[in-house]
């Protein structure tokens, strides 16, 4: 049940070979007892850098760093509009073995952790397209130029879709 309610309030990130149901990014499941393909973090370099748009009937801001050391690191924050902040995630690309495997904890707006001191949510790698990339749940994708949607599956509460912009950190 803890992990259902972290589910619930998980943001997330994301063009040729990019699955798109009208203007929204599918959204991919490791089947039972599936695999992680092969993939090095090198193949999502695309998603570094500053991105701003919407989600959840509010404002979201990713920022993302590129590849170093077989990881990429990012944060998250979420506020309703024209209201307070949500809260905050910090996250992981990494290679784990020979896949990449995501790694989100997320935080209230006071840096209280919600996940114990020691816990995360893992999202396995399902597929990785040279412009977007499907976790267990979660699929990051660019949709333009400069333009990224995520989305998330947020159990018996559906998708939550994330329009975004590339911006810069200014």
């Amino acid at each position: 049940m803890k992990l259902l309610n972290t589910l619930i309030l998980i943001s997330c990130l994301i063009s040729g070979g990019v699955a798109i149901a009208g203007d929204k990014v599918e959204v991919k499941s490791l089947e039972e007892g599936g695999v992680s393909p092969l993939a090095r973090i090198e193949a999502l370099s695309w998603l570094s850098g500053y991105w701003e748009g919407e989600g959840l009937e509010g404002y979201a801001v990713e920022v993302i760093a590129p590849p170093a050391g077989g990881q990429m690191m990012g944060a998250f924050y979420h506020r309703k509009k024209d209201g307070p902040l949500n809260f905050y995630e910090f996250y992981t690309f990494a290679e784990i073995g020979d896949t990449l495997v995501l790694r989100i904890k997320h935080f209230s707006p006071d840096l209280i952790g919600w996940e114990e001191k020691g816990d995360f949510v893992e999202f396995p790698l399902v597929a990785v397209e040279e412009n977007a990339v499907y976790f267990d749940g979660l699929t990051f994708a660019l949709t333009g130029d400069d333009a990224m949607q995520s989305a998330v599956d947020i159990s018996e509460q559906g998708i939550a879709y994330f329009h975004y912009q590339r911006g810069a950190l200014e």
